[in-house]
């Protein structure tokens, strides 16, 4: 039987039907009060506008409100992570998976309070594809940290990524992208296995009508078989037909390999670096909860060539597989917005949030294409969640954990001088393990426990 894969990335909760933004009070924008937030930061320079607050947010937020400039963070849950940072004045604001145009109609209302145009930073693939959609419009109230609308077509969705990678000889997985069922018949005759189903579009097995299926939060169905595969692209694409069929890179989680980059408006790299995912939650095929620096000369050179041959401009990630069998670096996914782990640049001495808010601004920031490597990347959380599934399969001890964590780092949450997250993360993770271990201990009873 196939294997579900859940999404345990810090998930950026928003308000659904049951729990709408009816429920959430929006501070009214006329509230806002930026004068003021100049005069005690003492910046002469636009604000930054980031959404939303998740790992990638908080580490935006950080880079910025660190160097004086003022950054209003804006998220539809305000329980987020990184809406408790000092470095910010948080606001609620309408979701974009809720309501696209409230959320746009908010954005706007915000600039044009502030007086002058401020520098937006997207932090999610649905506000990335959302602000694209819209560019028109918004390009009147705000500067973009990322690439054009035509090029965000290009790479953000699955399908996309793989025929723009085909077309500039970037090399991929072998991928299918079926149309129907008679197709996907052929393919599960061709294809090796174990194979994954993705979709197209990230969010989009988020639909409640997906999750039943899927039974949770899906990122990728590992298949095992041909039957499997049938079976399960029958039932999903009642609701979202749109799924491409890769085959399985072989290797080990550490042979995942991201290149974070930030390229000026004149096509000029203005800084970058590599890390390596030791860990990820879940493990083979989740998010990263462990990752370290390092230097890759060809992960660096098809990256940048790549980069040069579409034209890109604006913050970006790029994620590789090394395939063991060639050799060659596998393109796996490209973020066209600050990741998850990014700012473990700005650790490793390139803050690449704070060169792009520069030369968006159009001040002038000169080339940090040197960083150190080494230098660790951990969530406590999430590195803890994947720790106890890795060590079930034999692959780590409790000793072998706690020593690859020594060494220098960049905390996904803990600052000395910004300890309000993690404290309210940390309580938040430990009353979650208390629940579930209540609930265990109720169900073993045979009494209901509640896992409120």
């Amino acid at each position: 039987m196939g294997r579900y894969l859940w999404d345990m990335q810090e998930k950026e909760v928003y308000p659904d039907k049951a729990n709408s933004l009816s429920t959430v009070e929006l501070e009214p924008i006329s509230r806002l009060t930026p004068k003021s937030i100049y005069r005690e930061s003492g910046s002469r320079y636009p604000p930054a506008v980031v959404t939303y607050m998740s790992y990638s947010g908080l580490g935006i937020v950080r880079s910025l409100g660190r160097q004086g400039i003022p950054v209003y963070a804006l998220d539809p849950n305000p329980k987020q992570i990184g809406m408790n940072s000092r470095y910010c004045q948080s606001k609620i604001c309408p979701s974009v998976e809720s309501n696209e145009n409230e959320h746009i109609e908010y954005l706007i209302s915000l600039s044009k309070t502030l007086g002058e145009k401020p520098v937006l930073f997207p932090t999610g693939d649905n506000t990335v594809l959302c602000y694209a959609k819209y560019e028109n419009i918004l390009e009147d109230f705000f500067l973009f940290t990322g690439p054009q609308h035509s090029t965000i077509e290009k790479l953000t969705t699955k399908d996309a990524l793989y025929r723009t990678a085909v077309e500039f000889n970037v090399p991929v997985p072998v991928t299918y992208i079926p149309n129907s069922l008679s197709e996907v018949r052929e393919i599960a005759t061709k294809i090796s296995y174990p194979c994954i189903i993705k979709p197209v579009r990230s969010d989009s097995w988020h639909r409640e009508s997906i999750r039943k299926i899927l039974g949770g939060w899906g990122k990728v169905i590992v298949i095992s078989k041909s039957s499997e595969l049938l079976s399960f692209y029958s039932r999903i694409a009642v609701y979202d037909p749109n799924v491409i069929i890769s085959e399985v890179i072989p290797g080990d989680d550490s042979d995942l390999f991201y290149f974070v980059f930030y390229i000026s408006k004149t096509h000029k790299v203005l800084g970058h670096f590599a890390g390596r995912k030791l860990r990820l939650n879940p493990i083979h095929f989740g998010s990263a909860s462990f990752v370290e620096s390092v230097y890759e000369e060809e992960l660096e050179r098809i990256s940048i060539k790549f980069l040069k041959d579409i034209g890109y401009n604006g913050l970006g990630g790029m994620e590789f597989k090394l395939d063991s069998r060639d050799g060659k670096f596998k393109l796996i996914e490209f973020n066209t917005r600050f990741g998850l782990w990014d700012v473990l640049g700005t650790r490793c001495g390139v803050n690449l949030a704070y060169i792009a808010y520069c030369d968006t601004i159009g001040k002038r920031v000169s080339s940090n294409l040197s960083y150190r490597t080494g230098i660790k990347w951990l969530s406590t959380s999430l590195d803890f969640n994947a720790f106890l599934d890795y060590r079930k399969e034999g692959s780590i001890s409790l000793l072998g954990w706690l020593r690859s964590t020594l060494g220098k780092k960049q905390w996904a949450v803990f600052a000395w001088d910004d300890i309000i997250p993690f404290l309210t993360s940390i309580t938040g993770f430990l009353s979650a393990k208390v629940r579930r271990v209540f609930s265990k201990f109720c169900r073993s009873l045979g009494v209901k426990g509640s896992n409120g």
